[in-house]
């Protein structure tokens, strides 16, 4: 890792972030109960208690979201939405804590107040940071020496990076005297001369990085320690374990509160549905999810049924004489996809995901198609990436393809949730749905 400071400073960062948040609970606490008027007296203690568990909340959380790790090539723009969604996160625990401990002297203004001033002060801190770094570095201070050696994509890529983020406090040297670091990237037939270089340098004490060439590897790579022997593994996504436990929780509560909700909707069109063409009112089809395997993917039955297997293998297109009056409509609206909140309540989907094909076309577009099965890396969702960029229906499959590799690279809760609130500005009707 190219530092960007060392531990003791790394440390004090740490205790700056928690005693700005407690700062900012007490400031919202004064402003709440002793400067506007109606303020309850004598609360001072037990929001003693509470800061304590603020506190250990934003170190917990921050440490979390890697805010302390050292990117010199990171922006102060990455960083501070890095900080800002902590900070969220921290807002959010404390907010279902509260709700569970239902004590009624917590005040909602006191609430909001704390998490707006906790967002400003620490972005001010952290402008502040990147100022106070930019001067020093000005000064010649905080200075990286790298050597760059290599003819590799990757080490390419690293050095365009480099130029551009003129910040960073990275100076690349030609002299490797003048190193204090090595950043090592040949291309993959270069072997030879990356044994050599090493083999030069097994006993240097200065920090070497190497830069695989894994360009076949969409999703990212593991490198994992097999009883001392460094493994890669390769197109394998990073998904935290807590997030994608959160991701499982907000499943589980979306799709049954949503099926309560919507289940005077669903009977209406079960209904319409039922008696508007000869049929059963759900139809369930064969669909491959997580990993490559099937389950049956649950919708309202929006065409004539076919009348041989022929008419099954055929994909739906816009001017398609089997789609009934009510199933144009329920397809243009997406309502016809509200059943699958069944398939997220039994776990075969998720809220946002890849959208799940047809096995029959899985099968051919696997064999036509490069990197067509990386997309089964996570569980098929009822929205997503391709949905909300409008790429849904009879478009082109490459770009469909391309954006559920994105979502599975860059996956978060935060983007999940982008998603949702995209989908709900305009991923229900789509030209492209039919």
């Amino acid at each position: 890792m190219l530092k960007e400071y060392g531990n003791n400073i790394s440390t004090v960062h740490r205790v700056t972030d928690v005693s700005i948040v407690i700062l900012c609970w007490y400031a919202s606490y004064a402003l709440r109960f002793e400067v506007l008027p109606a303020g309850q007296q004598g609360l001072f203690v037990e929001f003693s208690y509470i800061s304590i568990f603020i506190a250990l909340t934003t170190f917990y959380c921050f440490e979390k979201f890697e805010l302390y790790k050292s990117y010199r090539l990171k922006s102060i723009y990455s960083e501070i939405s890095q900080v800002s969604k902590a900070n969220f996160t921290v807002f959010v625990v404390l907010i279902f804590t509260l709700y569970f401990i239902r004590d009624e002297k917590i005040s909602r203004i006191h609430l909001v107040t704390f998490f707006l001033l906790s967002e400003v002060c620490l972005t001010i801190s952290r402008l502040l940071k990147a100022n106070m770094l930019r001067t020093m570095r000005a000064k010649g201070k905080n200075i990286r020496y790298i050597k760059a050696v290599g003819d590799g994509e990757q080490l390419t890529k690293f050095l365009e990076v480099v130029y551009k983020m003129k910040g960073s406090g990275l100076t690349l040297v030609d002299d490797e005297k003048k190193a204090d670091a090595f950043v090592v990237g040949y291309k993959s037939e270069s072997q030879n001369e990356l044994n050599q270089f090493m083999r030069s340098h097994y006993n240097d004490v200065r920090e070497i990085h190497l830069l695989p060439e894994i360009s076949y590897s969409l999703l990212g790579n593991k490198i994992e320690d097999f009883d001392g022997i460094p493994m890669v593994t390769v197109n394998q996504p990073k998904f935290p374990t807590l997030e994608l436990a959160l991701k499982r929780v907000i499943d589980l509560a979306a799709s049954t509160i949503g099926l309560l909700l919507i289940s005077p909707i669903l009977i209406i069109i079960a209904i319409l549905v039922k008696f508007t063409s000869k049929g059963p009112v759900l139809y369930g089809q064969e669909r491959v999810g997580l990993d490559g395997k099937k389950f049956k993917m649950w919708k309202f039955r929006s065409m004539r049924e076919a009348k041989n297997d022929e008419d099954k293998l055929v994909w739906s297109s816009k001017e398609d004489p089997r789609i009934t009056k009510i199933g144009s409509f329920i397809r243009k609206t997406s309502i016809d996809e509200l059943p699958q909140l069944f398939n997220i309540l039994m776990g075969e989907m998720s809220l946002v995901g890849p959208r799940p094909e047809r096995t029959e076309f899985v099968e051919k577009f696997k064999n036509e198609i490069p990197s067509y099965m990386l997309r089964h890396k996570m569980k098929a969702g009822l929205t997503g990436w391709a949905q909300v960029n409008g790429w849904r229906g009879d478009t082109d499959l490459n770009s469909r393809i391309e954006c559920d590799l994105y979502y599975i690279k860059n996956w978060s809760i935060w983007l999940d949730i982008k998603i949702i609130l995209l989908t709900f500005v305009k991923g229900f009707v789509n030209e492209n749905a039919y």
